[in-house]
């Protein structure tokens, strides 16, 4: 099983985060903030944090298990992740669940950014729909210390992917994190307008390269409940 990258990090790693000031109670709803070729960028407030959740979602060329194929394979993320450096399973608990651990780059002067997560994974296949869940977790002893790396201190997101035809597959990705740092939170909430946008469509150009690849997991049904 392999690793699942959360690319919102992309602009997170381009700078650095504030302390907490709330916003708004009545802000906490889902609000269109872009849309372009049939995607749509939401954000949302969280409450008691001053940084922003953001959703993307979008009816992409491909189906599920070849959206699968490119998520699950950590060897070509560099490839294609704006970023990142370094990606790579470090261990793994069960057959639906791994830890993971990845490296963004900082644009200067910033420092590097690293994490590490758990990756859960569950499906439904009677409506083929596989969601997966990811979530920070305190960096494993048998990772090297990085003195020139800013560990993130939280991070949350999940992917939810579902046919919609023998053509176009549901991508949904939500994520919320705090990069750790000083510079003002809506440097980085500015940064979720666009970047999550390009995120799907260079995941979609990657389903298109990747076509003829035999995916990690052949079908919905064949992952664990």
């Amino acid at each position: 099983m392999r690793f699942i990258n959360i690319s919102f990090l992309i602009f997170l790693l381009a700078a650095t985060a504030s302390t907490h000031n709330p916003l708004a109670a009545e802000e906490e709803k889902w609000h269109l903030i872009y849309e372009e070729d049939g995607i749509n960028i939401h954000r949302r407030v969280m409450e008691e944090s001053s940084f922003l959740e953001f959703k993307a979602e979008g009816n992409l060329r491909g189906t599920v298990s070849e959206y699968l194929s490119v998520l699950l394979d950590i060897d070509e993320h560099p490839n294609w992740v704006p970023r990142c450096l370094e990606a790579r399973n470090i261990d793994k608990i069960n057959d639906r669940e791994n830890i993971i651990y990845a490296v963004f780059a900082g644009v200067w002067p910033v420092a590097d950014r690293d994490y590490a997560a758990r990756m859960s994974i569950t499906s439904k296949p009677d409506i083929q729909t596989v969601r997966i869940d990811i979530e920070r977790v305190d960096l494993p002893d048998v990772l090297p210390v990085s003195t020139d790396r800013v560990h993130i201190p939280y991070l949350k997101s999940c992917w939810i992917l579902e046919q919609i035809n023998q053509e176009l597959t549901r991508v949904e990705l939500r994520a919320y994190a705090d990069p750790g740092g000083w510079i003002p939170a809506w440097v980085i909430n500015w940064g979720y307008r666009k970047i999550p946008y390009q995120f799907l469509t260079n995941l979609e150009s990657q389903v298109a390269k990747h076509l003829n690849h035999t995916p990690s997991l052949a079908n919905v049904s064949a992952i664990p409940h």
